[in-house]
C-alpha cells in the first residue's frame, strides 16, 4: 500500500516537471489533452507523414498535419485545428474528434493555395486555449 502511493507520487511529480506550459490545458475534472507531436507532409503513408517539412509550394495540393496526443482522463472531447497567417487573427478552425483512449493519432488536413508567406498550424482545446502550434512557409 505504502509502495503504491509512492509510485503515484512519485509518477505525477515526474508527469508534471515533463510537460511544457503549451502542453497543459487543465479541465475541471481531471487531467488535460498533451500534445505529443506534430508532423507536416504533402503525403501519407499508413496515417504517417512520408517526408516531413515546413515549406510547402502553392501548387501542392494539401498540408496534412498528423497529430499525436495524450488523453490521460481517457475522457472524450475533441481539439480545434486551425491555419492562420503568422501575427494574423486567430481562427476557431474545424473540429476533431478525441475518443475516450489514453493516446490517439489524428490528422488534419489543408489545400495549399494560399497567398504565399509564414503560417502557423494552431491546436485548441474547444474552450479556445492553444495547446500547441506549428510554424511553415507557403511559396509560389
Amino acid at each position: 500500500m505504502i509502495r503504491r502511493d509512492w509510485v503515484r507520487m512519485v509518477t505525477g511529480f515526474a508527469l508534471v516537471t515533463a510537460l511544457t506550459p503549451m502542453a497543459l490545458a487543465q479541465d475541471e475534472g481531471g487531467d488535460a489533452i498533451e500534445i505529443r507531436e506534430v508532423q507536416l507532409g504533402t503525403s501519407l503513408e499508413d496515417g504517417l507523414v512520408t517526408e516531413p517539412q515546413t515549406e510547402f509550394r502553392r501548387t501542392d495540393a494539401r498540408i496534412y498535419a498528423v497529430i499525436r496526443l495524450n488523453n490521460p482522463s481517457r475522457a472524450a472531447g475533441a481539439i480545434r485545428v486551425a491555419l492562420e497567417p503568422a501575427g494574423g487573427p486567430a481562427r476557431r478552425g474545424f473540429a476533431l474528434d478525441v475518443p475516450a483512449r489514453p493516446r490517439y493519432r489524428t490528422v488534419a488536413r489543408f489545400g495549399a493555395a494560399h497567398p504565399p508567406g509564414d503560417y502557423r498550424i494552431v491546436i485548441r482545446t474547444e474552450d479556445g486555449s492553444e495547446l500547441e502550434s506549428v510554424s511553415l512557409t507557403i511559396t509560389e
